[in-house]
């Protein structure tokens, strides 16, 4: 076990260390500029968190371009946490935690500081902590929208808003999550030529196709999901069995109408995987879980995150 503490030359230790790395690399660092994708070579398969928002991207903290050159190059998976300012590197044996982005500016000006760890336990937990923010991923339509928005940086002072004096948990922002309790009806006569067309918009505007799948359901009356919404399908078997599918972002609805009643069509991008039995799934979330899944509409804070990591578990 070794603690090193890292005042100069921080970012060719972490560059030569991304390019050694035999394993997949998980980091979260906040902010990742232009050219960040030569400062940090990840090995094929990482997982790269980052604030991905519209705000970070806008200021130019963040260039959408350099996160896509990793996707494309070395299958990166990206993932967005809009509220993240923590920088933790872990290749393989060693975690690097201190306060540099990936940027020039961070590499050639700025006084930065590091500490480079190899206690097992520490590396182990710095490991998770960057899993546990591996929630919302984009893909390469995601970043193309994203680049659109993008303008290069402008350095400029900021005044910071006081902070509370009371110790608080600060929590990645995360997008609504709704549990769709459905049946295997047909939807109704009449609104196939909609149902197609719905499809057909849905799949252009998915962000992943190779790794995801497009799904459907119908909802009749007012809609209560929206574009960006996650949603977990529970569909309900003829012999009453629940099988629930993997967490899915609403990419596309489309309304149908019939005199007084309408329908909704609601296609909904999702990881390809198997489903889980309400049961199984409600074993890896862990206590009030399964009442809670037997029921619709979006969930708290708390049920979201334990049920988000039961499925990247």
């Amino acid at each position: 076990m070794s603690i090193r503490v890292i005042t100069q030359g921080i970012w060719p230790r972490i560059s030569a260390a991304a390019r050694r790395s035999k394993q997949p690399a998980h980091v979260a660092v906040a902010y990742f500029g232009q050219g960040a994708a030569k400062l940090l070579p990840l090995p094929r398969g990482s997982r790269l968190v980052v604030d991905a928002s519209e705000g970070a991207v806008r200021s130019g903290q963040t260039c959408p371009a350099e996160l896509k050159k990793l996707m494309k190059t070395a299958d990166v998976r990206v993932y967005s946490v809009p509220n993240l300012h923590a920088k933790v590197f872990v290749f393989g044996p060693t975690a690097v935690i201190g306060s540099t982005n990936a940027s020039w500016r961070s590499a050639g000006t700025l006084v930065e500081a590091a500490v480079a760890i190899t206690d097992r336990k520490a590396v182990s937990t710095a490991r998770q902590f960057v899993r546990s923010l591996c929630l919302h991923e984009l893909g390469p339509k995601g970043l193309e929208h994203l680049q659109r928005m993008y303008r290069p940086p402008r350095i400029a002072g900021n005044r910071g808003r006081r902070q509370s004096r009371h110790r608080r948990v600060v929590r990645p922002e995360l997008p609504r999550l709704l549990l769709a309790q459905l049946r295997p009806f047909d939807p109704p006569d009449g609104s196939e030529k909609t149902e197609k067309a719905g499809r057909q918009a849905g799949r252009k505007r998915m962000s992943q196709p190779r790794r995801h799948v497009l799904e459907d359901f119908w909802w009749s009356g007012r809609c209560p999901y929206r574009l960006g919404d996650i949603v977990v399908q529970v569909m309900r078997e003829d012999d009453s069995r629940r099988m629930a599918s993997p967490p899915g972002e609403v990419v596309h609805t489309a309304a149908w109408r019939r005199g007084a009643t309408s329908w909704t069509f609601v296609y909904v991008e999702l990881p390809r995987g198997r489903r889980a039995s309400v049961e199984r799934l409600a074993k890896r979330i862990g206590s009030g879980a399964l009442k809670r899944l037997r029921r619709g509409g979006q969930v708290n804070r708390n049920f979201a995150e334990r049920l988000l990591a039961a499925w990247s578990a």
